[in-house]
Formats: C-alpha cells, structure tokens, sequence
C-alpha cells in the first residue's frame, strides 16, 4: 500500500533541511512505527537469516519553489511526501500514529499533517514507471589491503538489472510470495547520465539513478515493486517508483496535486 502525505511546516515557519535528509526523514517514519512495532528498527523481516525493512519513501516535493544555501534546502509551505510498504502491519502503524499525534519533526521541523490519501495501485504485467527516489544496486569487494570498495552499477548493465529481480524476488520470499515460476525484467527508458545522482547517508556516499524505467514480467511482483521499491537501501529512502501514467495511480481523494507526477 503506498500513503501520500502533506505536512505543512508549524505556524508557517521556513522550512529548513540538509540537502541529504534522508536519515532524518526515515528517522521520523521509524518513529511513527514505533509504538505499534517498536523492534522493527533492528530486527526487521528476516529471510535466509537476512534483515529486510520494507518500506520505502520518496523525495520530499514542495508544494511552492525552493532553494539551496550552504548545503541546506529552504522553502515556504506544504510538501508532499509518498511513504509505501506492501506489510500491512507498518501501514497500520503508521496510521495510528498519525491519527493520533499533532506534530511531526524531520531534523529540526516542526509540522502538522494537512492530508493523508491511500493510492491505489493498478498494475499489469507491463508498466512504465518514475523514481521518486533514486534506485541504486551495487557489489562491495575486500581489496588486498582490506578496504572495502562499493561499486554502483549502471542501469544499463546486466548486473543492474539482474541485482533488482533478485532483490525483489528476496522481498516476495520473506512475504511468502512463491517466486519458483515468477520473473520481472527492468530496462532503462531515456536515462542518461543527468539521471545519475549522489546522496549521503551516514557519511557515505550512495550513486543512484532516477527516470523512467520499463516493467516488464509477473503482475504480483510489479504490484511489490510499488510497495516495496525498485532495488537496494529501499528504506533510506531509495527505489521508491511510480506509474508514469498518472490514470493506473489513483487516490482515494477527489484533490489532485500532481506535484510529484509531473
């Protein structure tokens, strides 16, 4: 199920983040989960003795324009925020939460939420879809002197495409989703190298891409890849995808803003 947000800042204060606020961002989605699922933090959904976290979340989109002073980001007014898992138990959390709490806070913001809509999903097994966040796959290697090197792939590289089914196909496991007879493929759709962005997390750098991506295979796992997202780090913040045809991604709202799908 995917969730779009509208928080507008506390009495209509600047809002004011650091260009690379996924961690503080995510760290307000654990939080609303937290009561209800309190140990999902560190022991997420566990397959084959691996740690998921299911859940992805998009870019933050203002509602008005904005600007970029000493590596922070600054507007006026609302923004839209998509949250999506396909675990019903972290939707639920989520809404108790913001049923019940007044004020939410992503670094040091202060906001109320102005609206909430559940978007509905409609997949086939052929579907053009947008990042709302970049999508990143990579392979870290031990070198002889015992660094570790992280290397990003291409989405153009067989590996990139190969690292994504089998992400998604690990999610469908650990959901008891059987994957035996199952396949997705993924092809870049008009990516260059503009497409290519950077972002910090911890301090590391993470390469991802964003554009247009063509689905193509099994319907049950393009429905995952709208409620899980394309890819690895899906929950800080990365892969987070979106019908390009705007009519096959509804919500349950008469509003439209349009502002992250254009």
């Amino acid at each position: 199920m995917v969730l779009k947000l509208e928080f507008k800042p506390v009495q209509n204060e600047i809002v004011d983040l650091p260009v690379h606020y996924n961690r503080p961002l995510q760290g307000m989605f654990y939080s609303l989960m937290s009561d209800a699922i309190p140990d999902y933090h560190d022991d997420g959904t566990v397959i084959d003795n691996k740690k998921l976290k299911l859940f992805t979340f998009s870019r933050i989109y203002p509602l008005s324009s904005f600007k970029v002073e000493h590596k922070r980001m600054k507007f006026d007014g609302s923004f839209i925020v998509y949250f999506a898992s396909p675990m019903q138990e972290i939707i639920d959390a989520i809404f108790k939460s913001i049923e019940s709490e007044e004020v939410f806070r992503v670094e040091k913001n202060y906001f109320t939420l102005k609206k909430t809509e559940m978007v509905i999903e409609n997949s086939d097994d052929s579907l053009l879809v947008k990042t709302l966040s970049p999508i990143t796959t990579y392979s870290t290697i031990v070198l002889p002197n015992g660094n570790r090197y992280t290397h990003y792939f291409s989405p153009y590289s067989s590996d990139f495409k190969k690292l994504v089914e089998e992400n998604l196909k690990r999610k469908a496991n650990a959901l008891g989703i059987n994957t035996d007879d199952k396949s997705i493929t993924i092809e870049p759709y008009g990516i260059t190298e503009k497409n290519e962005k950077l972002l910090f997390y911890k301090g590391i750098i993470i390469k991802g891409w964003t554009g247009y991506f063509k689905l193509k295979g099994d319907k049950e796992l393009i429905k995952l890849t709208l409620n899980s997202g394309l890819g690895a780090k899906n929950a800080q913040g990365f892969g987070m995808v979106i019908p390009a045809d705007k009519d096959n991604y509804t919500t349950q709202s008469s509003e439209e803003e349009n502002i992250a799908l254009r």
